[in-house]
């Protein structure tokens, strides 16, 4: 009885709402022909950029006998399987799934090692429910959304199960140090300070810097599983295992649901499935050669955007590597199937004049700021384009969170505060927050400070800024942006990854022989451009702490009585 109540619901659950369309010129409200015209969009989007292509045929012989999956192992995915009630053509979700793990898991296991031994994965579970998901821009035209595939959560399960054996081997030797993206102790943050430790570094010596952005179109759309199994038997991957991910990418199909609107169900020749859980490793482990395509410069990406850094002593030669490069790194896209996207191309020069290269589809001028996982970036690490971007987007919802106020307490509308305009406000600060100028940081803490007031209907200003912290219970800004930087580089030494900077962060420290055990940092930077990197100026911010990094402790922890921060010297 249970089980049906639960069934009913799930299949009561509805796909995202779309009310109408231009079709043709005209307003469309028919969710069919609205999903139609979907589907016909996004394959037709892939078809464009694969042109004639069609799959090889792999096959596999002597296979040898691998480990079968156990109980545990199909219940630790259970725990990590999502909770929301999205589903796939079965309507049943992981949430739903869940509820019955003690029931179900002897018979995955079961089937699990079924699929292993024979490499066949079930048809059904191959069949994506795709569901456009808006993007930016106008709602009612096609090329603003992008497709996103609701698979079936047993064999979401089953996914888990087999991350967990992909993950065995080492993820440097799986994905490059060079990725940021899906990958444990790694983020958007980690990534641009990555990047922008390379820049000072590099300026540091004295080198004239540019840095190129690489942009792909529909880059988890055009995976070719031919191109990707050689690269998963080089990596060591078993051949059981590599097996049983060809079968998984060969053969699929999708439709699109609008509503209660259904479209036709068309092939699926190549992708690694966007909203799969191995999807985005697999689209890992097929880039993972560009580090080495690029070399000897350096390349950071986060999963399918790419920085590469060119840094050479004289502008001539900048010039030249950069465009031998840019060409060398488009060959290897081209070779393996992606496509670069030339209108997002960007570059941006440091302590260079401007830069303008020549390539094959087009021009390239380096600009005063580039776009760089959701930051601003400047030729100067001034910071200025960036803070008056995050300024702008705050002031919008200052002007919400007065509406907010009417509606809910002082209490209440600081947790929406701070899980809104905090979180833009802060975005990515350990990268920047210790590198504004005294204008600069001026203009964000009083924007900050406005908030506040509005939360408290200070219009007037009555009230001074301690008064606010105080009525509010919210913390200084500085102190939010100290706590954060301070929280960023202990996680990258406690679990030291990335390994690239926690290695340059190490470089950095020696033993203090009267106190052994205890890491000293010391200031490596040579110029004031050096020190708009976080790595080059963490004494300022260990100066303030009392922790024996050689015994680590538990994480930082927030001492809610003040405003200071204190991390603990021992567990």
């Amino acid at each position: 009885m249970l089980f049906c109540v639960h069934l009913k619901k799930m299949r009561g659950l509805k796909s995202n709402k779309i009310n109408s369309m231009i079709i043709e010129n005209e307003e469309c409200e028919n969710e069919s022909r609205i999903a139609d015209h979907f589907i016909n969009f996004f394959t037709s989007k892939v078809d464009v950029l694969i042109g004639d292509y069609s799959p090889d045929l792999i096959s596999f012989d002597n296979i040898p006998d691998f480990e079968l999956f156990s109980v545990n192992e199909v219940t630790s995915a259970f725990s990590k399987l999502s909770n929301k009630k999205s589903a796939g053509m079965d309507a049943i979700s992981g949430f739903f799934l869940k509820i019955f793990v003690t029931q179900l898991v002897p018979y995955l296991v079961h089937l699990f090692n079924l699929i292993a031994v024979k490499g066949q994965i079930p048809n059904l579970w191959k069949v994506a429910k795709i569901i456009p998901v808006h993007k930016k821009g106008d709602t009612k035209t096609f090329g603003n959304y992008r497709p996103v595939s609701n698979l079936l959560s047993v064999a979401k399960v089953f996914e888990l199960c087999l991350l967990e054996r992909m993950l065995r081997l080492d993820e440097d030797a799986l994905f490059g140090s060079f990725q940021h993206g899906f990958r444990r102790g790694h983020s958007t943050t980690t990534a641009v300070v990555d990047l922008i430790n390379e820049i000072t570094t590099q300026r540091e010596d004295g080198k004239l810097v540019a840095v190129y952005s690489a942009d792909l179109t529909a880059a988890f759309d055009v995976l070719r599983k031919e191109i990707l199994i050689p690269i998963l038997i080089k990596k060591g991957f078993p051949l059981y295992l590599t097996r049983v991910i060809y079968e998984y990418l060969s053969d699929r199909q999708g439709y699109v649901q609008v509503g209660e609107g259904i479209s036709c169900v068309r092939d699926i020749k190549t992708g690694c499935i966007q909203g799969s859980i191995i999807g985005p490793i697999l689209f890992n482990i097929y880039t993972s050669d560009l580090e080495q395509i690029i070399s000897p410069h350096r390349v950071i990406s986060y999963p399918d955007d790419s920085y590469v850094v060119v840094a050479e002593k004289d502008h001539e030669t900048l010039i030249s590597n950069l465009t031998m490069t840019i060409n060398k790194h488009r060959e290897w896209l081209n070779l393996i199937g992606m496509v670069c996207n030339s209108s997002k191309t960007e570059l941006i020069a440091f302590g260079a004049e401007e830069v303008e290269i020549v390539v094959e589809d087009g021009e390239f001028r380096s600009k005063e700021y580039i776009k760089i996982l959701g930051l601003l970036v400047d030729s100067k690490l001034s910071w200025e384009s960036h803070i008056d971007s995050v300024i702008q987007k705050c002031k919008s919802q200052i002007f919400a969170l007065r509406y907010v106020r009417t509606f809910l307490n002082v209490k209440e509308t600081c947790k929406v505060l701070k899980a809104h305009l905090v979180s833009v406000l802060t975005y990515g600060s350990p990268v920047w927050s210790h590198a504004l100028s005294y204008g600069l940081r001026s203009r964000v803490r009083s924007v900050y400070y406005l908030a506040l007031r509005t939360v408290l209907r200070d219009f007037d200003f009555t009230m001074n800024r301690g008064r606010l912290l105080e009525m509010t219970d919210c913390d200084n800004l500085d102190t939010i942006f100290f706590y954060r930087s301070s929280m960023f580089i202990f996680k990258v030494i406690k679990s030291l990854n990335p390994t690239n900077l926690a290695g340059e962060i190490l470089s950095r420290t020696y033993i203090n022989e009267r106190h052994l055990g205890t890491l000293t940092f010391f200031d490596h930077s040579k110029s004031r451009f050096g020190k708009k990197c976080i790595t080059n100026v963490i004494k300022n911010y260990s100066d303030k702490w009392n922790f024996d990094w050689l015994n680590l402790s538990p994480f930082p922890s927030k001492n809610n009585s003040s405003s200071n921060f204190i991390l603990l010297s021992r567990s």
